[in-house]
């Protein structure tokens, strides 16, 4: 369990005044008890909806399959589960998962108050069940409310989050390590994720756009078949899972000698990456982090880059605060963030860079080291 983020949402229900919680986005159960519900193979057609946490007079109870709940009970939490994979009566994982839910919702049926829900990952029959479980209560979506609190990281968070990243910068040094004239994305994309996994001692879910030679100029996409030719720019995104805890970094490498071209955006994406992150300290605006970062790319006459130039990795591996022009949050110590400028010509290439880092009282702690002294 995590404490910190406990009492955390414990202050975000007195401020709203909440009586009780129901959470159902996989991120929140994360953050809330280090639970990491299972992703490698998408969702399971023998479970309900995601799993589901109840939160009321200060306990708390998971609300999952009978496939989860022994790794459930293992971080310390109470669970009520259900019946997922049976011989012995057709599938029915999601009125069974209601069930359990109304199970735990039994002891509660004459309270009263707002009850805070994340309605965006809700089935239908489980806000069903909810209301009549819960006659006397009303319902108030916290969807995005809780992304501020997850955006200051706890120690145990931290300390996740930086074996991610270690992965991160595993896998950059395995990618320049792989690159070949001939080979192809998907060839040196395997090799990676393999490395990642031995060093995880598992299997890992992994996120990531593994490109090259034209297609870096289209920003991102899956490997595939193109065969590295020599002067390539190869653009290695990745983002593993570990722990429940996502990882996150870029780095752009060439196969042999690239062109002058190539060579000149790189040198300009790294100094401005550098300078953007030289300006990290408390209480800058996420905007105006964006701002700088735009203009500095748009001071060498090169197109400005159609993504964020950053954003929160945590529990999900796109959070607040994000790097974007809209977006006035200021940064706090303990945020963490992903920095990641880019220059994208079309019949040139494209080239990204992107290190993590930690925001300090003063400054910043870059995470990942994968640049070295590029």
């Amino acid at each position: 369990m995590n404490t910190y983020s406990q009492e955390r949402l414990e202050d975000f229900c007195k401020q709203h005044a909440l009586v009780a919680l129901l959470l159902s986005a996989p991120h929140s159960l994360t953050w809330l008890t280090g639970y990491a519900p299972p992703i490698q193979t998408g969702p399971s057609p023998f479970e309900g909806g995601p799993a589901l946490a109840w939160v009321a007079g200060g306990q708390l109870t998971l609300i999952l399959s009978d496939a989860e709940s022994a790794a459930a009970k293992a971080c310390g939490v109470a669970v009520q589960d259900y019946t997922s994979y049976t011989i012995e009566t057709p599938i029915a994982g999601l009125p069974n998962q209601a069930e359990a839910l109304a199970k735990v919702l039994s002891a509660f049926g004459s309270l009263k108050g707002a009850i805070g829900v994340e309605m965006n990952q809700l089935s239908a029959i489980l806000l069903d069940r909810l209301r009549e479980s819960l006659p006397l209560a009303s319902f108030q979506s916290l969807d995005g409310m809780l992304d501020p609190l997850r955006a200051v990281k706890s120690p145990p968070e931290l300390e996740r989050l930086r074996a991610a990243l270690s992965l991160c910068d595993l896998a950059q040094a395995e990618t320049k390590r792989l690159l070949q004239p001939g080979r192809t994305e998907i060839e040196v994309w395997g090799g990676v994720k393999t490395k990642m996994e031995i060093n995880a001692g598992g299997r890992l879910p992994v996120l990531a756009d593994f490109i090259a030679g034209a297609r870096t100029a289209e920003i991102g996409g899956l490997p595939g078949r193109y065969a590295l030719q020599p002067g390539d720019a190869v653009i290695a995104d990745i983002v593993p899972r570990l722990d429940g805890y996502w990882g996150d970094n870029a780095g752009t490498h060439f196969v042999g000698e690239p062109s002058s071209e190539l060579r000149k955006i790189y040198n300009i994406v790294l100094a401005t990456l550098r300078r953007g992150i030289a300006a990290v300290k408390p209480g800058l605006r996420a905007c105006d982090l964006d701002a700088r970062l735009r203009g500095l790319i748009r001071d060498q006459g090169y197109p400005v880059y159609p993504h964020h130039s950053g954003h929160g990795v945590g529990a999900s591996y796109h959070e607040e605060p994000r790097i974007v022009p809209y977006n006035q949050m200021k940064l706090e110590p303990g945020m963490l963030i992903a920095i990641e400028p880019g220059i994208y010509i079309p019949g040139v290439g494209g080239v990204r860079l992107e290190d993590v880092v930690l925001v300090t009282s003063s400054g910043c702690e870059v995470l990942t080291s994968h640049l070295g002294n590029a």
